[in-house]
């Protein structure tokens, strides 16, 4: 049985990094990034609004669904706000809806996963090696490392 590696919480500087997105969806170039959805959810324990933005790993857009994953584990801390309040306003570039978060089963979390590996390869390691985890991106290894990356779907209302 393989040993599930531990996904390292980011630290000053990954954090400084991963807040770049916000400044150009603030500045109305959030079109600019692929692949990525700006959530705004409510604190669970604020109660205020907060903003992240977070990589797309597959979804429907016809249908108006989209799946995200939490990279840096379940204790972060846009995952905990969408478990206390499944409410969330997001934007994909220039278009802004409601939305309601719908975390997936396990099962579907992992076949989720395997198949954005297996689309975005590259990506998929550099976005490993940020998180702090070494693997070869089989599918035995993506289908464990699922476990302690909950995947949410994010439905338009």
């Amino acid at each position: 049985m393989m040993k599930t590696q531990q996904i390292k919480p980011p630290g000053r500087l990954l954090r400084i990094l991963f807040r770049l997105p916000l400044i150009l969806y603030r500045g109305g170039l959030g079109g600019l990034i692929p692949m990525q959805i700006l959530l705004t959810t409510m604190g669970r324990k604020s109660g205020r609004s907060h903003r992240v933005v977070v990589d797309i790993i597959g979804g429907n857009k016809t249908k108006g669904i989209y799946y995200v994953s939490a990279a840096f584990g379940p204790r972060s801390d846009w995952y905990l706000n969408l478990r206390a309040n499944s409410t969330v306003q997001a934007q994909i570039g220039r278009r802004k809806f409601a939305a309601r978060a719908v975390i997936l089963p396990l099962k579907e979390a992992e076949d989720l996963l395997v198949e954005f590996v297996r689309l975005h390869r590259r990506y998929a390691r550099v976005m490993m090696g940020v998180i702090g985890v070494r693997t070869s991106l089989s599918e035995d290894e993506v289908r464990a490392l699922a476990s302690q990356m909950p995947v949410v779907a994010i439905l338009e209302t």
